[in-house]
């Protein structure tokens, strides 16, 4: 199991958070962001379910992280993407997302760093 499920609730600690859709009071989606820097947020595990894509839930929820990413201050919104995951990719890049180099000290071959800028 990885440590970032282990150790949920401290790798998503405040200023970080978690957020679930719902839809019939079952969860179907959910993204994380956590703290990189004073300035920087991870988006991460930004996930619906099969059955539920195609409404705009994917897009709702990076919306609302990324606001809350700027009431709490950050400047910079990082994430890192597979290219088989051609969806995420197209909602990154249409929600201003742009290739960086990568901001881990031993990056996985093949994965995509992406960053945005809040201000």
């Amino acid at each position: 199991m990885s440590t970032e499920l282990v150790q949920l609730r401290s790798f998503y600690t405040a200023p970080g958070f978690l957020l679930l859709a719902r839809r019939d009071g079952a969860p179907v989606g959910c993204v994380g962001v956590r703290v990189l820097s004073p300035d920087t947020g991870e988006l991460r595990r930004l996930f619906v379910q099969p059955q539920s894509r195609g409404a705009g839930l994917g897009l709702r929820l990076l919306t609302e992280a990324t606001g809350r990413s700027q009431s709490i201050g950050w400047s910079r919104l990082v994430l890192n993407t597979l290219p088989t995951m051609t969806a995420a990719r197209s909602l990154y890049d249409a929600n201003g997302y742009a290739p960086i180099e990568p901001y881990v000290a031993e990056p996985v071959d093949g994965v995509q760093y992406l960053a945005r800028d809040l201000r």
